[in-house]
């Protein structure tokens, strides 16, 4: 009866996250025109902006206006709209673009924000600014606020028919781009990019994707042995890299209202494999390939939203899958370090760990996935 009372307890306090959205960095794209003209197009989740919740929280739930949040998360457009006239003041003080060493003004020219939807993804909002400039732009900088989080960045001197995007620039709690020099870009090598999306895959993850933690924790937690957790993790590698790279090539796509169910589900089929007796190492390998091939879908969801040319698609998508297999590495290494000193210590880890832990994981996957199915 107690094992039975903390796994509840352990359930409802994991349970949080899952009524939670992940706090999305915000990607901001500066064109700049023959005119003089400069328009800044920033998509973000603006009920976070809205109520001082940055990328610094894992979920909109650790944050002390998750409330609040919420009640924003459920106004329509229109109504989401009207409120955001009250805060835009706010809003511009804690964002500033510079050109040529001169800080400019911001005019709010468009407002896109999405229908209600699906409640458990950060609403998609686009704002859209101009400033008009009085001399020919040479440099530029862009500073998001701290209190906002990371943001992502990349500029283009406009050109009719002609891609002419920088490459993305990572800007990390708050962090100034720098002065960048119009004229003369610095190019971002194929190393670097990997380094860089590298960290996304792997922030990605730890600590922003319960869902894939949870999953991975599940998988790590049904054996000791090295070589049947080799295989397990070897074939959720193989599967959701190949549905990424098939995703971002627009081969294979279906409904997050489809994917995000089923995603939860997976987590607790895997956790409920744990509470047998007996396993099939075969069987549970064709069913960790098939949920690996549907959290490949859940991983393109977020990395579409980086646009990406022919030159740099690789570069970014092995980068981004480096970073997503670092983080499973670390999280396998955690539990299996966990069991083995249990086991060292002579105590009954599968008793003591595995199952309580698996039990909780899986009635945290069957909760996402009723509620994933009714909202």
């Amino acid at each position: 009866m107690p094992k039975l009372l903390t796994s509840i307890a352990l359930f409802w306090l994991l349970v949080g996250v899952s009524i939670a959205d992940v706090v999305k960095p915000a990607l901001v794209e500066i064109s700049l025109y023959a005119d003089k003209k400069v328009e800044v197009v920033i998509d973000l989740n603006l009920e976070a902006a809205m109520t001082g919740i940055g990328t610094q929280y894992k979920n909109t739930t650790d944050a002390p206006t998750s409330a609040e949040y919420n009640a924003l998360r459920a106004l329509t457009p229109e109504a989401l709209h009207a409120r955001f006239k009250y805060f835009e003041t706010q809003f511009l003080k804690r964002i500033q673009l510079t050109v040529n060493h001169k800080i400019q003004t911001l005019h709010l020219k468009h407002i896109d924000i999405d229908i209600i939807g699906y409640k458990k993804r950060p609403r998609k909002t686009v704002l859209t600014y101009t400033a008009q400039l009085s001399q020919w732009p040479k440099t530029l900088s862009w500073q998001y606020a701290k209190a906002y989080g990371d943001s992502a960045l990349r500029h283009q001197m406009y050109k009719k028919d002609s891609y002419n995007w920088s490459q993305w620039q990572w800007l990390r709690n708050g962090a100034s781009s720098g002065v960048i020099d119009i004229n003369h870009p610095e190019p971002m090598g194929a190393m670097k990019r990997l380094s860089q999306f590298a960290t996304i895959g792997f922030d990605h993850v730890i600590p922003l994707g319960w869902d894939h933690i949870l999953f991975i924790i599940g998988m790590a937690l049904s054996s000791l042995l090295w070589r049947k957790l080799l295989l397990l993790v070897s074939v959720f590698t193989l599967a959701h890299t190949l549905t990424l790279a098939l995703s971002m090539i627009n081969i294979v796509e279906i409904s997050p209202r489809i994917i995000e169910p089923l995603i939860a589900f997976s987590i607790a089929y895997v956790a409920i494999e744990n509470l047998l007796s007996s396993q099939s190492i075969k069987r549970k390998s064709i069913i960790v390939f098939l949920f690996g091939l549907i959290h490949g879908l859940g991983f393109a969801s977020m990395l579409k939203s980086f646009e990406m040319t022919e030159d740099n698609f690789l570069t970014t998508l092995i980068g981004f899958n480096i970073g997503v297999e670092l983080a499973q590495v670390v999280i396998v290494l955690s539990v299996v370090t966990l069991l083995l000193l249990l086991k060292i210590a002579k105590i009954n880890y599968r008793k003591i760990a595995v199952m309580p832990a698996s039990l909780v994981i899986a009635m945290i996957g069957v909760y996402w996935g009723i509620e994933r199915l009714v909202i």
